[in-house]
């Protein structure tokens, strides 16, 4: 006979800023990608843009959430990995210009 269920896990609702972002990009990327084929001219263009914009940046800004999160702990090696990795882009976008 089990009892009425496994208890509750502490840890199942730590990143929901995290979720709640990466859906909002993901709404703001489609509705992008929509506007960017239904609206004609340079509005258009500007939301094809965007859309790039929008998915570029958000990994970006994910690996930087997380290596504050990482500092924040204490778990400096994997904060460093990822202020290198954001260095890398930064310099690839440097570079790029």
């Amino acid at each position: 006979m089990t009892g009425p269920g496994p208890p509750p896990n502490p840890l199942s609702d730590r990143q929901r800023w995290l979720v709640l972002s990466l859906r909002a990009a993901m709404v703001l990327t489609i509705a992008c990608a929509g506007a960017a084929l239904v609206v004609p001219g340079r509005a258009g263009d500007a939301a094809a843009v965007g859309m790039i914009v929008v998915l570029v940046a958000t990994p970006i800004a994910r690996v930087a959430w997380l290596a504050i999160r990482w500092f924040r702990r204490g778990d400096l090696r994997f904060g460093f990995v990822a202020l290198a990795l954001l260095s890398v882009v930064g310099a690839g976008a440097l570079l790029a210009l």
